[in-house]
C-alpha cells in the first residue's frame, strides 16, 4: 500500500515533487505553446448526489448542515462535472525501475520517465479542465486517486508519484479485475508499463475495458538497454522481480534477443489497432517531450478522420 502520509513531508519527497513538477509543466507548456487553448469549460452546476469525503476533494462542496446533523463530512456531487474522465494505470513493478548500469547512457532510467509522462499528462488534461486520477500497481493496487478536474489535484498526484516505489511483479488482470467495477462507465483509461509479465493477456484484459466503453491509451515504455541487450563479457543478470540469476555472454545471444523483443513490440503494434487500442511505444533513450509531441500529432490527425 501507500507509504504513510507523514512521508509525503520529508525533503527528499518534496525535492522530487518540485522537480517533477518543473519538468511536466515546461513539457506541457512547450507542447501547447502556438496552439489554441481548449474549448472544454468547467463544471455544471446540477446537483447528483452525496459522497464521503476523500482527500482531494473541493472542501468547498461540503454540506456542513449534513456534517452538522451526522459529525460526518459529505461532499456534492455534479452531473456532467467535466468533459472527459481519466485514470491512468501506471506499472510500478520492480522492471519499471530498471537503470542502466553502462556509464555511456543517454537514455534516462525508466521509473524517472514514466513519472514525467503521468505528471505532464496529468498537467495536460487537467489544463484542457478534464478529471485524471492515478492507479499504480504490481502485483495488486498500491495507490488509487479518483479522478478530479480541480487545478490543486496535481499536487495529489505528484504526492503519489514521488512516493510510489518500483517492486515486485505485474499482474494486469488481476487488477484490472479488481478496479473494473469503479472505472467510469464512458471515459478513457491510459495504461503506462513495459508489458513484463507472465501470465497476463494483456490485450484480452484492455479488450474488456474496451467493451464497457472506456478508450484505452497504451504507452508501451522499454529502456534502449531492454531492446539492445548492449552488454559485454560473462555476465550474472540479476532480476529485478522474482526470477532467479542467469549468467550469459550476451553476444551469443543477442541477436537472437533482439529479434524476440521487436517481435514482442510488433505484437502490440500490430493488435492493439484492430481491437481500438490507440498503442504508442517508448523509448526511453527518446526525448519525452519529443516522444509526447509526436503522439499528440498523430493522434489529433487520426481524430480529424
Amino acid at each position: 500500500m501507500a507509504e504513510d502520509s507523514q512521508s509525503l513531508y520529508n525533503a527528499e519527497t518534496l525535492a522530487e515533487i518540485s522537480s517533477l513538477s518543473l519538468r511536466a509543466i515546461t513539457l506541457v507548456e512547450g507542447l501547447l505553446s502556438g496552439q489554441h487553448r481548449s474549448p472544454h469549460k468547467g463544471s455544471s452546476v446540477e446537483f447528483a448526489e452525496y459522497k464521503a469525503y476523500s482527500p482531494g476533494d473541493d472542501i468547498r462542496h461540503i454540506d456542513w448542515k449534513v456534517v452538522g446533523k451526522t459529525d460526518k463530512y459529505h461532499v456534492k456531487q455534479f452531473e456532467q462535472a467535466t468533459n472527459l474522465k481519466c485514470t491512468i494505470l501506471l506499472d510500478t513493478s520492480g522492471s519499471m525501475g530498471y537503470q542502466s548500469p553502462l556509464k555511456k547512457q543517454d537514455a534516462s532510467p525508466k521509473a524517472e520517465y514514466v513519472r514525467t509522462l503521468v505528471a505532464a499528462f496529468s498537467y495536460l488534461l487537467l489544463k484542457q479542465f478534464d478529471a485524471v486520477g492515478l492507479l499504480t500497481f504490481n502485483r495488486s493496487i498500491a495507490t488509487h486517486i479518483p479522478p478530479r478536474s480541480k487545478p490543486s489535484h496535481f499536487q495529489h498526484i505528484l504526492h503519489a508519484l514521488g512516493n510510489c516505489r518500483f517492486e515486485g511483479e505485474t499482474h494486469v488482470s488481476e487488477v484490472v479485475g479488481d478496479i473494473i467495477e469503479r472505472l467510469p462507465g464512458r471515459g478513457m483509461l491510459v495504461m503506462i508499463s513495459d508489458l513484463l509479465v507472465r501470465d497476463d493477456d494483456v490485450l484480452k484484459t484492455l479488450n474488456l475495458i474496451r467493451s464497457r466503453g472506456l478508450e484505452v491509451l497504451l504507452f508501451h515504455v522499454l529502456h534502449p538497454d531492454e531492446i539492445e541487450l548492449p552488454f559485454d563479457g560473462d555476465i550474472v543478470f540479476e532480476s529485478l522481480e522474482d526470477d532467479p540469476p542467469v549468467g550469459l555472454n550476451p553476444e551469443d545471444v543477442r541477436d537472437q534477443y533482439k529479434a524476440t523483443v521487436q517481435d514482442f513490440i510488433s505484437h502490440f503494434q500490430t493488435n492493439c489497432p484492430s481491437l481500438g487500442i490507440d498503442y504508442q511505444f517508448l523509448n526511453t533513450a527518446t526525448p519525452l517531450e519529443q516522444a509526447l509531441r509526436y503522439y499528440l500529432l498523430r493522434r489529433n490527425s487520426l481524430l480529424k478522420l
